[in-house]
């Protein structure tokens, strides 16, 4: 699904992503971890959204990467979501939901709001 955020929204999502860095430095270094490495593998976005938030994995699931890279992968996933304030990170995530996976974790990624607006980026 294609998302169109608007600039006012992206800078609101940055802005929280400021505050979970300050508020929550733990959790925020495993989640840009955890989004590093999703971009590193090039496994969508839409799907560590779907694991993070417990979502119907069926229609994101990536079907090219090999199952022992992919368990790995789901392991550093299941540290963030066994970490005392990863509620923090799900509450973002719930909040930000019409900005899209894609534009929420580039932002997390140092991504800024200008280059983000308006571009239809494909979960």
């Amino acid at each position: 699904m294609i998302k169109l955020a608007s600039l006012g929204e992206l800078y609101e999502a940055k802005e929280d992503i400021r505050d979970i860095r300050t508020r929550y430095p733990d959790v925020y270094a495993i989640l840009n971890h955890v989004v590093s490495f999703t971009r590193q593998l090039q496994i969508k976005y839409g799907y560590m959204g779907a694991l993070l938030m417990e979502e119907d994995l069926e229609a994101c699931y990536p079907e090219f990467i090999k199952g022992s890279i992919l368990s790995v992968y789901q392991r550093e996933v299941n540290r963030l979501k066994d970490h005392e304030d990863f509620q923090v990170v799900q509450e973002f995530l719930n909040k930000h939901r019409e900005v899209g996976d894609a534009k929420l974790f580039l932002l997390i990624l140092g991504a800024k709001p200008e280059l983000l607006r308006g571009s239809t980026i494909m979960k």
